[in-house]
């Protein structure tokens, strides 16, 4: 009995962090466009995907040596698996008064105890699904 509760704890806990990853992933993404929209310190904003963690930047590119970036790292038990963004990127910046994005595409977010997935669908336009 013990060792199913245990499995079944594990996995209830594998999607409580895969959903905190996804949501927390969409909220860097949410809030770089929101800060490019806003022109908060005239620049726009962007964030750089890993496979443990996301950053969010200031400027149009990514650089990790720079003291503003902002890090998400995700829980040990999730890690970002396929980053399908155009061209091969890996991140993505907001264009100012649009909100556009320089590259589009999805971010797939997987469990690794189960094997789990939620993919984050990134449109042309700007908007995060």
């Amino acid at each position: 009995v013990s060792a199913i509760l245990m499995y079944a704890f594990g996995n209830f806990r594998a999607a409580q962090d895969l959903s905190e990853a996804h949501a927390n992933i969409i909220g860097a993404i949410k809030e770089a466009r929101a800060r490019t929209l806003s022109s908060n310190a005239n620049s726009n904003y962007g964030v750089h995907f890993e496979a443990a963690k996301t950053v969010l930047f200031k400027g149009n590119s990514y650089s990790a040596s720079d003291p503003s970036n902002e890090i998400y790292v995700l829980s040990q038990s999730v890690e970002i698996n396929i980053i399908s963004l155009t061209g091969g990127a890996v991140d993505t910046v907001f264009t100012r008064l649009n909100g556009t994005t320089t590259t589009s595409g999805t971010i797939s977010i997987r469990a690794k105890r189960n094997g789990a997935t939620n993919i984050i669908t990134l449109e042309p336009t700007g908007v995060v699904k």
